[in-house]
């Protein structure tokens, strides 16, 4: 699901951490990824904020517990989960002059 909005480990640790204050190293991102490490309830939380699901979908779907304050996505972290959705469709130099302005306007 992340390699479909074409975030890396790293990407997904910088928009995790971003979008839902779960904040890991990218290599714990991929060792869940690739089944070397068990998802926990902390990283579900983490995984639904950035994909803009809600947990209990994410929970079904993994069989992992969510935690038990399972925090859905708010409006703002699911228009930003839908922004990188869309993002996937530009090309490196459309990417590019976005990030620029966004930059100018006063993003990261």
């Amino acid at each position: 699901m992340l390699a479909l909005r074409n975030l890396n480990w790293s990407g997904t640790a910088q928009v995790m951490c971003l979008m839902s204050g779960v904040c890991k190293a990218a290599s714990t991102i991929g060792a869940v990824g690739r089944g070397a490490k068990p998802l926990d309830a902390e990283m579900l939380d983490g995984f639904a904020a950035t994909l803009g699901t809600p947990v209990a979908v994410l929970a079904e779907l993994t069989g992992v517990r969510p935690s038990a304050a399972p925090r859905d996505p708010g409006p703002e972290v699911v228009a930003t989960a839908s922004l990188i959705w869309e993002v996937r469709h530009l090309t490196w130099d459309q990417e590019a002059e976005l990030t620029a302005y966004a930059q100018e306007l006063g993003g990261p």
